[in-house]
């Protein structure tokens, strides 16, 4: 096997990207102005220009969720149709900047065109009934392939069924109508795009921050559940076979009231659970948990990563805000949990639990793909095709630079025993975090988004270090919440360099300082964490958190992808 794209794989991505341009201009051409102004589908009133048409659909995208929802449960005002239009135009928009959208759904339209002659007229709408959403490309749909970002995934047959999170949300009105852009593994095309406007609501998956990550760095809210609360099959999760890491799913949206809503719509639903047996049949009981006041415990730095000065203070004022409103907070100190489980050591728990089979499916997983350039360095020492020989020449050179570096490589189960006791361990440390939850009596935890604001592409394959920040909790498997924080200040990017404020004292803390000295301007979030299962706890918590920051104002350019 070689180390280069297969003729196969080029012709299959060469047939992929003319289908996909047909797509787009498809697309195009349905939701253009100019050719719908006598158009019966489109409701709302008589166009006499384009211009007016335009100016028409950019009201309805500038629309917040529940605004849209609002207006197509009404009586004859909008439709699904007319909708999608606006909808689809943005998008384009957005596509031509970001690159977010892998392919359209072609039946997109038809969907909706169903969903107007069944409900338009109506007196009891299905609660999504014609909100258009987009849906990330590891989700199956049937007809289409889930690329993830690999040629190789092409030369597999298309899909012959849609996953049932995809299936639940039409059946409730909704109109799938993009697959968005997975760069390799994370969720970064449909954070974009929602966070552009051109979808009113995204969905994704989360095995190490796929969720939180892109919703930190776009300002944008998610939640990811624990495991068995809401379960989907028929997706790519990431990694087959994976060892203890939970796989959550969830939504992008702009708000935590909308998060709840669409949370509602699926969690312990009887409809859902009749396509997906294995989630929960709980529901979410929003109001069975809600406190006057809370108990919140809240750490800045997870004693393995420092955090930059931005993502550090988003956590201290959400703090103090929190005390000043009459709630508790305390000191959540990682290294009291447990003598044997101090940071280095959990790192390198999640880390092998990332790599259960010593690193090789994802060795064949990225050979003879054509990586992104930034992804070069990584890429040649996947194709030495010999994880051993990866360790033995990378772990001495980074091991000069930080301790953290040579945990990440050195991170390995040799054989099935040190499998069985990673996995062994795993559920210990677990245990050992409830209990010291329990003992400080808090209702949740607020830490840190990650260890970074949105940064350039190259910084990314070089920083995998800052994982723990997120991948803590799906190594727990308990919920985990995203909520924007303000933006990162000038102040924040000055005290980079003040090494009392932000001691750079290896290799790895220097490349976040680097990569974060154009950050100004960048949303900055924090993160919510509670106890498995108690979903409602963490939302309630995140809407007190966004009161606070709700109140501070918006710059301009708060979306710098």
């Amino acid at each position: 096997m070689g180390n280069h794209p297969t003729r196969e794989m080029l012709e299959n991505q060469a047939e992929f990207d003319k289908q996909r341009k047909e797509g787009f201009e498809m697309f195009r051409s349905l939701s253009a102005p100019e050719f719908l102004l006598n158009d019966k589908r489109i409701v709302g009133g008589k166009w006499k220009t384009e211009k007016e048409l335009e100016k028409f659909f950019r009201s309805i995208v500038e629309l917040d969720l529940q605004g849209l929802i609002a207006r197509l449960q009404s009586k004859n005002d909008l439709n699904a149709y007319t909708v999608l239009c606006a909808y689809t135009q943005k998008m384009l928009d957005s596509q031509i900047r970001l690159n977010c959208v892998t392919e359209v759904i072609k039946e997109a339209f038809e969907t909706a065109e169903n969903h107007d002659k069944l409900w338009y007229d109506s007196e009891e709408k299905p609660p999504l009934y014609g909100v258009p959403f987009s849906v990330k490309c590891n989700f199956d749909m049937k007809g289409y392939h889930t690329t993830i970002g690999f040629l190789k995934k092409l030369a597999e047959a298309k899909k012959e069924i849609d996953c049932p999170f995809v299936a639940h949300l039409r059946n409730l009105g909704g109109v799938p109508f993009v697959l968005t852009n997975v760069p390799q593994g994370s969720s970064g095309g449909e954070a974009a795009l929602v966070a552009d406007g051109g979808s009113p609501f995204g969905t994704g998956s989360d095995l190490g921050g796929s969720l939180r990550i892109p919703a930190a760095f776009c300002g944008l809210v998610t939640l990811k559940p624990t495991q068995s609360r809401f379960h989907v099959s028929y997706n790519y999760g990431g990694l087959p076979g994976r060892g203890r890491l939970g796989l959550s799913y969830g939504f992008y949206t702009k708000s935590v009231k909308e998060q709840v809503f669409l949370l509602e719509l699926i969690i312990g639903s009887p409809e859902y659970r009749k396509l997906e047996p294995m989630s929960s049949p709980a529901p979410l009981y929003m109001d069975s948990n809600k406190k006057e006041k809370y108990r919140i415990g809240w750490y800045d730095d997870d004693g393995f990563n420092a955090p930059v000065p931005s993502n550090r203070r988003a956590v201290l004022e959400t703090i103090e805000s929190l005390e000043k409103e009459g709630h508790e907070v305390v000191r959540f100190r990682m290294e009291d949990i447990d003598p044997k489980f101090q940071s280095n050591y959990v790192a390198s728990l999640l880390f092998k639990n990332v790599l259960p089979d010593d690193g090789k499916f994802i060795l064949d997983l990225y050979k003879n793909e054509p990586n992104d350039p930034y992804m070069a360095s990584f890429s040649r020492l996947l194709k030495l095709n010999d994880w051993a020989i990866i360790r033995l020449l990378f772990t001495p050179i980074i091991s000069l630079f930080s301790k953290r570096a040579a945990i990440i490589a050195r991170a390995r189960n040799g054989n099935l025993a040190e499998l069985r006791k990673t996995q062994e361990e795993t559920d210990i440390y677990r245990l050992k975090f409830i209990e010291y939850w329990k003992s400080l009596e808090i209702d949740a935890l607020i830490c840190p988004s990650f260890c970074t604001p949105a940064i350039p592409h190259q910084y990314p394959p070089e920083l995998a270090n800052c994982v723990l920040s997120t991948g803590l909790y799906n190594l727990l498997d308990f919920p985990a919440g995203i909520v924007p924080a303000g933006h990162v200040t000038a102040d924040d990017v000055a005290n980079l360099n003040d090494e009392k404020i932000f001691p750079i004292n290896d290799y790895l803390l220097r490349k976040q300082r680097d990569a974060c000295a154009n950050s100004e301007a960048m949303p900055n979030a924090v993160q919510i964490v509670g106890l498995p299962n108690e979903e409602e706890i963490v939302l309630e918590v995140m809407r007190l958190v966004e009161q606070f920051h709700g109140k501070m104002s918006k710059p301009k350019n708060s979306l710098l992808l």
